[in-house]
């Protein structure tokens, strides 16, 4: 009797791309539940324990926590992916200690993120919604009202000042550039060459606010960078500027803001995150003027989920054929040889 060899087991806890998941139910048996459908993050405990009765060998994540104790109690585990760019929800060194590869999908949704950026300026500059509902209360009584008051400015005549040059800023600026704006940038992981060849402008902290007609907070939330966005800040841009933030929790002071855009100031902010999702009710944003907020939508493309999870499978199959995973955020798990 022919032997049958066992296919490994892959469960993954986010949304997978359709031709991605049958490339990875070619060489394995695969159960997909995504966070986003159960609305449910697991608990480790109960995670663990499912690991370890199905024997599965890869796990796929995106916001569910993986600690040591979930690695511990899961001795057949050999591979985690994480569909996002942080690691910072997983136990790393006990993921090494277990033997496990883990690793990561940098960048997936930074064409989302910076297509989104570009949108949230453009409506700014045009008062998008404002012109919709004018027409769709039934305002727009005749041809020269609307033409006249809603005159708006062009994305090409602004200057724009990108705080944070990393994969989102820097598509951010490549798509500025292609409507025509002038494109500043700081990032003080990159030196002044670095950000040229990223087609901007290197500009010292106080001249970026001070010449940005169209700020544009791309940078991660850190400890040095939270609150950096503050009044002192504001104060610094031109009058009548405009805001779009896009970057980590605490980056950007919402109250500062509001406050901005309730003197005039500011002429306008989006924003796309927030101290807490969702926001706050008593967030001052939530009745300033001139506020765009989104419901932190900026990755929520089809695009990401394809970028992820082919980053994700062709990780995993690179492990079962015993090579290197290209993404792998933990190499001291596969030793000096690795």
């Amino acid at each position: 009797m022919a032997e049958t060899s066992i296919r490994p087991r892959v469960l993954s806890l986010v949304e997978l791309d359709g031709d991605q998941r049958r490339r990875l139910e070619a060489v394995a048996e695969v159960e997909v539940r995504p966070w986003t459908e159960t609305l449910v993050l697991m608990d480790p405990d109960e995670l663990a324990e499912e690991l370890a009765a199905k024997q599965v060998l890869g796990l796929f994540v995106e916001a569910d926590f993986l600690i040591g104790e979930t690695f511990e109690a899961a001795p057949g585990l050999g591979f985690v992916g994480i569909c996002r760019g942080d690691s910072g929800h997983v136990d790393l060194s006990a993921a090494s200690r277990a033997g496990v590869v883990v690793t990561h999908t940098p960048g997936r949704n930074a064409e989302a993120v910076a297509e989104l950026t570009i949108a949230m300026m453009l409506t700014l500059l045009r008062d998008v919604p404002s012109a919709a509902a004018y027409v769709a209360e039934h305002r727009w009584t005749d041809p020269v009202t609307a033409y006249v008051g809603m005159r708006g400015s062009e994305l090409g005549r602004q200057v724009v000042g990108i705080i944070g040059l990393g994969r989102i800023g820097r598509q951010t600026a490549r798509l500025a550039k292609s409507f025509g704006a002038h494109v500043l940038a700081i990032d003080p992981a990159l030196d002044d060459e670095q950000i040229r060849a990223a087609g901007c402008e290197p500009a010292a902290w106080a001249d970026l606010l001070a010449m940005s007609t169209m700020l544009a907070v791309h940078c991660p939330s850190l400890e040095s960078t939270r609150g950096m966005i503050d009044a002192k800040a504001l104060a610094l841009m031109p009058r009548g500027a405009r805001l779009v933030a896009t970057t980590g929790e605490g980056v950007v002071r919402s109250d500062d803001v509001a406050a901005a855009l309730r003197d005039g100031h500011l002429a306008g902010a989006a924003f796309d995150v927030f101290d807490t999702h969702p926001i706050r009710p008593d967030d001052p944003l939530l009745d300033a003027p001139n506020a765009l907020l989104l419901p932190h939508i900026g990755g929520a493309t089809d695009g990401t989920v394809q970028r992820y999870s082919a980053m994700v499978v062709d990780d995993f199959l690179a492990f079962l054929d015993g090579a290197r995973p290209e993404r792998i955020v933990n190499p001291d798990v596969l030793g000096s040889d690795g």
